[in-house]
């Protein structure tokens, strides 16, 4: 009987030792009903309309409608859909998240491998980069998008090396898709093989990408989501971006751990480059990262209805650094530490999400007191809280979407972006949106228009809401309110 050569052990040994790690990063979800991220349940509530909106179980059609054009950004409404013909819809939206997380460090290890060739130890650290902040705000849409953006760039560099028409129809096939995940996670594709390209001097292959990144950037100009109505721009101090760049990737829900963490980031950097003898510069990809990290300067924080656009940049330039170095034999000592940074975040999230859950007991009660089909007015207000970890609060009202099938106009509708409109007009101040009420919303155009009021937080506007609604459930900082009819 063969015996199997020791570099091919090796080899195996740190490919099941991906596949391990990449599958602790479902922990998280395995431990908590409902993942405390901020957006989530807002866009859960979206998918979950969108898969019953004719069921004569629900009234839904009689206030919204779909919307499905090829927009970017719905790919995650797509497959939500699609999970909710097997699975519940709360069940179908952990999947998914799950899967989304999972997708992330292969498609770096794709990226990496196709980039410089190197073995799957470095793609360990994107393991423990797969929570970055702006996931754990609930852009999930955002962070299924960077996923598609690494497997955009790896399978253009597969189809540079080998050209053939299997490789440049799934460069097209991954490209869509990368597009209908996230416009951010597109362009971010489209900015690094731009920028790639540019560095070979060829002027072919620049015609030949402009013809595959063309479709794809024509209905962004078709469809320009949410700069539908206004298109002011918002910049972002310079200290701000500088200071994103630390706490975007590294931010949890313990102070230490997160600090644990950014130490052992850097730690990793510095085997990688003292003394070492092994090292070397892949130039062209340092020419692009050193571009993109210049476009991320450049970007706007905020561009019509869009927010956030700079940061966003954030997680794919941190992953892009992975194929700048070759360490040589020092990656198998930053592949051990980063199993160890990979732990120490699934340990941060997951008792993070454990300590959060632990707080959901009272709006779970609440919403069971919310009649069938009823109008739900939320009043959430984040005056007081200044951790953005903890206002996942926001949304969590549209649990009563899914489970009593209620009705409220403060789901996500963005034109260009969203598949789903909303076809009534009731009273809706918009204070919900900036998540603090400086004035005091009209009573009695609420009391016309609506079934129940969901008042989270500061309770200054009791007195008001108790002059047309009757208190149905209390336990603070939740107050349920049923309007008198």
């Amino acid at each position: 009987m063969a015996t199997m050569p020791p570099g091919q052990k090796r080899t195996i040994f740190w490919i099941a030792l991906f596949i391990l790690l990449v599958s602790s990063l479902a922990l998280p979800f395995l431990f908590v009903h409902e993942p405390p991220l901020l957006d989530y349940a807002n866009h859960l509530a979206r998918g979950f309309i969108l898969a019953h909106l004719h069921d004569p179980a629900f009234h839904f059609s009689e206030y919204y409608r779909a919307d499905w054009k090829p927009y970017p950004y719905i790919l995650w409404d797509i497959l939500l859909v699609t999970f909710q013909q097997i699975l519940p819809v709360e069940r179908a939206g952990k999947l998914l998240l799950i899967l989304t997380t999972m997708l992330l460090p292969v498609a770096v290890a794709w990226f990496l491998w196709q980039a410089n060739r190197t073995g799957i130890k470095l793609s360990l650290l994107a393991c423990a980069l797969s929570f970055h902040l702006l996931f754990l705000w609930g852009f999930v849409a955002y962070h299924l998008g960077v996923g598609f953006c690494f497997l955009m760039v790896g399978t253009w560099l597969w189809y540079r090396r080998k050209p053939s028409k299997v490789s440049a129809a799934l460069f097209v096939v991954i490209s869509f898709a990368t597009y209908f995940a996230h416009l951010l996670g597109f362009a971010s594709a489209a900015f690094i093989l731009v920028l790639y390209e540019l560095t070979s001097f060829n002027w072919r292959e620049w015609l030949r990408l402009a013809g595959f990144l063309a479709l794809p950037s024509l209905l962004f100009l078709w469809a320009h989501p949410g700069l539908s109505e206004q298109s002011s721009v918002k910049m972002r101090p310079i200290m701000e971006k500088f200071f994103s760049l630390r706490d975007l990737p590294t931010a949890g829900y313990d102070e230490a751990l997160d600090h644990i963490f950014a130490g052992g980031l850097a730690l990793c950097f510095l085997i990688a480059v003292v003394r070492n003898r092994e090292l070397r510069v892949n130039w062209r990809w340092l020419m692009v990262t050193l571009s993109l990290f210049g476009v991320f300067l450049l970007l706007p924080d905020g561009w019509g209805r869009s927010f956030d656009l700079d940061v966003r940049l954030v997680p794919p330039l941190c992953l892009l650094t992975l194929a700048v170095l070759r360490v040589g034999h020092r990656a198998t000592w930053i592949a051990g530490l980063a199993v160890a940074l990979t732990v120490l975040r699934v340990f941060n999230i997951t008792t993070g999400f454990q300590t959060e859950g632990e707080k959901i007991a009272a709006m779970n009660h609440g919403i069971e007191h919310i009649a069938r089909d009823a109008r739900v007015f939320p009043l959430v207000d984040t005056c007081n809280d200044d951790d953005p970890l903890d206002d996942y609060y926001i949304h969590y009202w549209a649990y009563s979407v899914t489970r009593r099938g209620a009705i409220s106009p403060y789901l996500f509708d963005v034109p260009g972006q969203t598949p789903m409109r909303i076809t009534y007009q009731p009273y809706a101040p918009l204070g919900y949106w900036g998540h603090c009420y400086d004035v005091q919303p009209d009573w009695d155009l609420v009391a016309a228009d609506y079934d129940y009021v969901w008042d989270y937080g500061d309770h200054r506007y009791q007195d008001g809401i108790e002059e047309v609604a009757d208190k149905v459930f209390e336990e603070r900082p939740l107050i349920l309110y049923r309007i008198r009819k």
